[in-house]
């Protein structure tokens, strides 16, 4: 293995018993007609290994050091700013099949799979936990979910996979299309769906559908009316936008409208993922075994 992924890996080991602060960000203004940024389609975090690492959303901004994390809600529009030299992160977000992990530093990133459940749970604790005490404990247990799982490394190293998949995160509220991610990958229709299959675990049309009615469950738990959620979400209507969820849910949207505003909670995710096997260089050792 790479020395650098191994050390990354031993920055990693250290965290749950030295993290002294975790910062939490969710719901947002819109996202913005034009910009940098994106938004994921389910609670994502970030942590600082060394040095420094900045995050920026609207107008607030958190420069995070060695044992501060930042847990950001779905939706959440914000972008990473350059990592300084010396700095180093770890960064864990939700695709449609599994959790996906990344590490890097200014000279690189690497970047792995693993199951989402309990991660996904954890992290939506996390995120809806009251007080930064209770954050912390509950976000320490999130780390700790990472570091006991074997972890695949992930073929994101396609740069046509990474413009789909950044097209994706950043323009869902524009009404991205499958079209869209094709046309971005420069690469065949055919080609550009067999890379994406394989790097993002499900096909781009429903990796969008997906995408949206993440994100919509969020916004909806955040309070936001049917109407904005279906703009921000990137379908065509509001109806348009009911019509999905009811077929996803045989239920309205009101209806969760509703159960969020009665618990006072945010509720929880639907689409869990299904067992998935990554497509692309695996690692036979455990990450226990990484550490030796």
């Amino acid at each position: 293995m790479n020395p650098n992924i191994r050390r990354w890996w031993r920055l990693l080991d250290e965290v749950p018993n030295h993290l002294t602060q975790v910062t939490a960000w969710d719901g947002s203004p819109p996202p913005p007609l034009n910009g940098d940024g994106h938004c994921h389609f389910a609670p994502s975090s970030v942590v600082c290994l060394e040095g420094v690492v900045r995050i920026v959303s609207h107008s607030r901004m958190v420069d995070l050091f060695p044992g501060q994390a930042l847990v950001i809600g779905a939706g959440v529009w914000h972008r990473h700013e350059t990592l300084r030299h010396g700095s180093v992160w770890f960064g864990q977000g939700f695709l449609p099949a599994f959790s996906d992990v990344v590490m890097g530093d200014t000279d690189g990133e690497w970047r792995g799979s693993l199951p989402s459940n309990p991660s996904r749970q954890l992290m939506d604790n996390a995120l809806s936990a009251v007080g930064d005490e209770s954050r912390r404990e509950v976000f320490t247990d999130v780390m700790q979910q990472v570091l006991s799982e074997t972890v695949e490394e992930l073929p994101f190293a396609n740069l046509a996979l990474q413009r789909m998949i950044t097209r994706l995160s950043s323009n869902l509220h524009r009404g991205v299309t499958v079209n869209d991610l094709v046309r971005v990958s420069g690469l065949s229709r055919a080609q550009a769906y067999r890379i994406f299959t394989d790097g993002y675990g499900v096909p781009i049309k429903d990796a969008i559908e997906t995408a949206r009615l993440w994100l919509a469950e969020a916004l909806l738990a955040n309070g936001l009316s049917i109407a904005a959620v279906a703009e921000r979400a990137g379908w065509s209507s509001p109806d348009t936008f009911a019509r999905a969820w009811k077929r996803q849910h045989g239920a309205p949207p009101s209806a969760v409208r509703r159960s969020a505003k009665r618990k006072g909670t945010v509720v929880a995710n639907h689409f869990a993922s299904q067992p998935f096997t990554t497509v692309g260089i695996q690692w036979s050792l455990t990450h226990a075994s990484w550490r030796t």
